[in-house]
C-alpha cells in the first residue's frame, strides 16, 4: 500500500532497540540551518555524520552507519529513503532542515540514476517548495513526476497534499487523491485527505462522513482522529472532540499536531496546567515541533490570528507540517484572517 515503503520495518525495529537515548547531540534553537551541499553517490553516512544536528538526525546517522548499506546504483532504494526521510519530517521526528536536506540528497541521487522514478521527482518538488520556497520550480518538478511512464499513487497523494492543497487548489487536489485511490483503495491516509479536501470545499457533511468511515476501518488511526476531532471542536462539539483528542494523542504521542490538538481542548476545558505540561514534554524531546503544536492548539480554540503568528514562527524551521494546519475548514478561516499576509509569501 501507499504507506508501506522499503526499509520501514527495519528502521522501526532498529529504533525500537536503540531508542533516542543513544543520541547526545545538543539541539540548536538558533533558527534554520543553512542549505547543505548534496552528498556524492553512496556517502549518506559521511554526509549526515559531518553535519552536526539534533537527536532526530543523530538517529538517521546512527541507523545508516550500523544497519543498512544503500546500494549506490539502486534508484528505488534511494527513492524509498527519500520518502522515509520526508515522512520523519512530516511526523515531527527530525528537525526539518536536516530531514529535508537528507530527503533532497536521496531523491536527487534516485533521479540521477533513473529519471523515470516519479516519486523521487515528487519529493524533490516538495523540498523545493518548502525549503527553497520556490513553488514555481516545485510545480515543474511535479510535472516531471506526473509525466513519468508510470505514475504510482504515492505521487498523486504527495501532489495533492503538499502542493495543490497548500495553495488552496482543493478541487484539483480532490481529483488527484481520487485518482490515486482508484489504484490504492486501502490507503487510509488518502481517504483522510479526501475528507479534508471536501471540508475545505465547504462540503462539511461529506467530509465528516469520510473521516468517520476511516475510523470504522481503524479506530486508532491518528490522522483521522485528529482531523475529525478538530472539525468537531470548531463546530462546538467539545465533548466528542476531547475524547478524540485523547485517543489521537494516545495513538501518536509527541506528534506536534496531536500534542497541540489535545492541549487546545484542555485549555478550553480549563486544564491549562496539563496543556502546558504537554508542551514542555514536546519541547524537551522535539523542540522544532513546538510552534506547530502551539498553532494547532490555537486553531482548536478558534484563535486564528494568534495561530497565524505561531505558524509564521514555524516557517523559520521550514516545517512542512504547518500546511497540515491549513487542512479542512480551518484553512479558509486562516486565509481570510488579517495575519495571512505572510502565508502568501510562503508560496
Amino acid at each position: 500500500g501507499g504507506a508501506v515503503y522499503a526499509f520501514l520495518s527495519e528502521l522501526d525495529a532498529w529504533w525500537r532497540s536503540h531508542g533516542e537515548a543513544t543520541a547526545q547531540a545538543e539541539v540548536s534553537t538558533s533558527g534554520p540551518p543553512p542549505a547543505l551541499p548534496l552528498p556524492t553517490p553512496g556517502t549518506y553516512d559521511d554526509y549526515l555524520r559531518t553535519h552536526s544536528g539534533p537527536r532526530g538526525s543523530m538517529r538517521v546517522r546512527s541507523f545508516l552507519s550500523s544497519t543498512i548499506g544503500v546500494d549506490p546504483d539502486s534508484a528505488s532504494s534511494h527513492a524509498n529513503l527519500a520518502v522515509y526521510f520526508f515522512t520523519l519530517v512530516a511526523m515531527g521526528l527530525v528537525r526539518p532542515g536536516e530531514g529535508l536536506s537528507a530527503t533532497r540528497a536521496a531523491a536527487q541521487r534516485a533521479v540521477d540514476l533513473d529519471p523515470s522514478v516519479g516519486i523521487a521527482h515528487a519529493l524533490l518538488a516538495i523540498v523545493v517548495a518548502v525549503q527553497d520556497r520556490d513553488w514555481t520550480e516545485a510545480g515543474h518538478a511535479f510535472d516531471r513526476a506526473l509525466g513519468c511512464p508510470v505514475v504510482p499513487p504515492s505521487v498523486r497523494f504527495h501532489h495533492a497534499t503538499w502542493y495543490l492543497s497548500p495553495q488552496g487548489r482543493h478541487q484539483e487536489a480532490l481529483a488527484q487523491v481520487r485518482l490515486a485511490l482508484a489504484d490504492d483503495p486501502l490507503y487510509l491516509l488518502g481517504h483522510v485527505q479526501v475528507g479534508l479536501e471536501l471540508l475545505s470545499l465547504g462540503r462539511i457533511n461529506e467530509g465528516i462522513g469520510e473521516l468517520r468511515r476511516v475510523l470504522t476501518i481503524d479506530s486508532h488511526f491518528g490522522p483521522a482522529l485528529g482531523h475529525l476531532g478538530r472539525e468537531l471542536a470548531l463546530m462546538g462539539d467539545r465533548d466528542e472532540a476531547l475524547q478524540l483528542a485523547e485517543r489521537a494523542y494516545a495513538a501518536i504521542p509527541l506528534h506536534p499536531n496531536a500534542v497541540g490538538f489535545l492541549a487546545g481542548l484542555l485549555r478550553r476545558t480549563g486544564e491549562d496546567a496539563r496543556a502546558e505540561s504537554l508542551f514542555r514534554s514536546l519541547a524537551q524531546e522535539r523542540d522544532w515541533g513546538l510552534h506547530r503544536a502551539r498553532a494547532e492548539s490555537l486553531i482548536v480554540c478558534g484563535e486564528f490570528e494568534r495561530a497565524l503568528e505561531a505558524m509564521h514562527a514555524a516557517t523559520t524551521e521550514r516545517d512542512p507540517g504547518l500546511w497540515l494546519l491549513m487542512a479542512g475548514t480551518a484553512g479558509p478561516r486562516l486565509r481570510s484572517s488579517a495575519g495571512w499576509a505572510w502565508g502568501r509569501g510562503a508560496h
